[in-house]
C-alpha cells in the first residue's frame, strides 16, 4: 500500500489514461488523452481581430478554431490586427474559446509570463519567506518578461531555476520568430500533452507501464527535473496497471450516479445543464434512532466523499449538496468548515459559499477541462450512452490482453467500427502489429458494444 499520492499512467494504442491515487490507492483524479482529440487550453496562436465590441471593451479573434475566440480587456485592439493569443478556456456551451494576450509558458518550478514583466506571486498564501527567492527571480527574469514561481521554486537551487527560465525564454523567442514570419490564423504552439502536464505538476511517484515512454520521460527528467527523476517508476506487472491498482473498478463507480459509503450511507449525484445536485442519504448508518451524533458522523463522512467526487468527476459550475438535516447550528457551521478544508487540495478554483436556510450547501467550482462523464459517455435524450471512441479503445486494450490463433473477428456496434476505421485507425494498426495478425472488423447494428469471435 502506498504512503503518498501517485500518478499512474497507462498507455495503450489510441489512448493514454492517467489516474491520481492517494496513499490508500483511492482514485482522486482521472485524465484521458485520446487519439484524434486535441487539448486546446494552453495552446498559443497567431490570431486576427475580426470584431471589436467597444461597449464591453472586448474583441473576437479568428485563431484557427471553429468559432472565433473571445478576448476581454481589448480596448486598444483594432479590427484586422494580428495578435499572439493563448487559449485559457476551451469553447463550450455555444460560446467560443476564451483567450488572453498575456501568454504564460509553464515549467515545473516556475512559469514565464511572456508579456508581463515583474514577479507575479500565485494566489493564496505563500509558504516561507519571499525575500531571497524574489531577489533571485528578479535577477534571472529575461527583459520584457516576468516570472510566476511555483510551489517547488523555493526548494530548488538557483542553477535549476535559471536553466528552466532560459529554456522557457528560448521557447518564447522561437514563438515570436514564427509569428513574425507568418500570417494569421496559425497555431504557434500546441497545448502540452497529458504526460507533460503530469510531469509538470506531480508531487509524488509517477508510475508508467510503457518502457519506451518511460525511457523518454526519464531522460527529460534527468536533464530538466532533478527532483522528479528518482520518483519515476516503470510498472512491469503482468496484470494491467489500472486493474492491479483497483483504478478500473473505481472508474466504473465514478461513472455511476450513486456512490456507496460505509455503514449504508450513500450519495446520489445528478448533473444537469444548470447545476449539479448531490443528495446525502443516511441509509442504515445511524441505526433506528438516528441520533444527532450519528447524523453528524454521516454528514462528516459524506463531506469528505463529496469533495473527492467533485474533483474526480471534474464537476464545474454550481453544485448544491443536500446533507442530512441537522438541528444544531454549531454542527452545521462545522460541517461547512470541514467541506472547505477538504476542498482546499483541489487544484481547480472553488468556493464553498455556505449553507442556505433550507439546509443546502452551495459550492461554485471553475469549469476546467472535460467532466469525467463526457470522456466515457455522451448524453442521450433521457440517459447517457457510451462514447464509441472510448469503447473502441477499450476493445483494443482487451485485444492485447488475450491469446490469439487463427482468424479473429471484432464484432461491434457500427459506431465503434467507424471509430476504429477513422481517427483510431493508426491505433488499430499498432494493435495488429503487436498481435502479429489483423483483427477483422464486423459492424453489427444493434449490438451496443463489442465482442471477439474466432473462426
Amino acid at each position: 500500500m502506498r504512503r503518498e499520492a501517485a500518478w499512474l499512467i497507462e498507455f495503450s494504442p489510441g489512448e493514454t489514461r492517467a489516474a491520481l491515487v492517494d496513499g490508500q490507492d483511492r482514485l482522486i483524479e482521472m485524465q484521458v488523452e485520446r487519439m484524434g482529440e486535441r487539448e486546446i487550453v494552453g495552446s498559443i496562436h497567431l490570431g486576427r481581430v475580426t470584431r471589436v465590441e467597444k461597449g464591453i471593451g472586448a474583441a473576437f479573434i479568428e485563431f484557427g478554431d471553429k468559432e472565433p475566440g473571445f478576448l476581454g480587456k481589448a480596448k486598444t485592439v483594432t479590427e484586422g490586427q494580428a495578435l499572439i493569443v493563448q487559449v485559457i478556456r476551451a469553447a463550450g456551451g455555444g460560446k467560443g474559446a476564451v483567450l488572453t494576450v498575456n501568454p504564460e509558458l509553464p515549467g515545473r518550478y516556475l512559469a514565464l509570463d511572456a508579456m508581463r514583466p515583474g514577479i507575479h506571486w500565485p494566489r493564496g498564501k505563500w509558504e516561507g519567506d519571499r525575500t531571497e527567492l524574489a531577489a533571485l527571480l528578479e535577477e534571472i527574469a529575461p527583459e520584457g518578461s516576468g516570472i510566476t514561481p511555483g510551489p517547488l521554486a523555493a526548494t530548488m537551487d538557483p542553477n535549476t531555476l535559471k536553466a528552466e527560465t532560459d529554456r522557457l525564454t528560448a521557447l518564447w523567442k522561437e514563438i515570436e520568430r514564427k509569428a513574425a514570419a507568418s500570417k494569421p490564423p496559425l497555431a504557434l504552439r500546441d497545448a502540452p500533452a497529458l504526460v507533460d502536464r503530469i510531469l509538470r505538476e506531480a508531487r509524488g511517484p509517477v508510475v508508467m507501464d510503457d518502457p519506451k515512454s518511460f525511457s523518454r520521460v526519464k531522460v527529460a527528467a534527468d536533464r530538466d527535473m532533478p527532483d522528479l527523476a528518482a520518483a519515476l517508476e516503470l510498472y512491469k506487472g503482468k496484470t494491467a496497471l489500472f486493474e492491479e491498482s483497483g483504478v478500473e473498478e473505481q472508474l466504473d463507480e465514478a461513472l455511476s450516479p450513486r456512490v456507496a459509503m460505509p455503514g449504508g450511507a450513500s450519495l446520489v449525484i445528478e448533473e444537469t445543464e444548470a447545476l449539479t445536485a448531490i443528495d446525502v442519504n443516511m441509509g442504515g448508518s445511524g441505526g433506528r434512532a438516528q441520533s444527532d451524533n450519528a447524523i453528524r458522523r454521516a454528514n462528516e463522512a459524506a463531506a469528505r466523499e463529496v469533495a473527492r467526487q467533485i474533483r474526480l468527476r471534474n464537476i464545474g459550475g454550481l453544485i448544491v449538496v443536500d446533507f442530512i438535516s441537522m438541528k444544531n447550528k454549531a454542527h452545521r457551521k462545522q460541517l461547512v468548515e470541514l467541506l472547505r478544508r477538504e476542498m482546499r487540495d483541489d487544484p481547480v478554483r472553488n468556493d464553498v459559499l455556505g449553507m442556505t436556510p433550507a439546509g443546502l450547501v452551495e459550492i461554485t467550482r471553475q469549469r476546467a477541462g472535460h467532466p469525467l462523464a463526457t470522456l466515457f459517455a455522451r448524453p442521450a435524450r433521457r440517459a447517457t450512452r457510451p462514447r464509441p471512441d472510448a469503447q473502441a479503445c477499450a476493445a483494443l486494450r482487451a485485444a492485447l490482453r488475450r491469446s490469439w490463433s487463427g482468424k479473429t473477428v471484432l464484432a461491434a456496434d457500427p459506431a465503434i467500427v467507424e471509430a476504429l476505421e477513422g481517427p483510431l485507425a493508426p491505433a488499430l494498426e499498432e494493435v495488429n502489429r503487436r498481435l502479429g495478425l489483423a483483427l477483422e472488423l464486423a459492424a453489427e447494428p444493434g449490438r451496443g458494444g463489442y465482442e471477439f469471435r474466432q473462426g
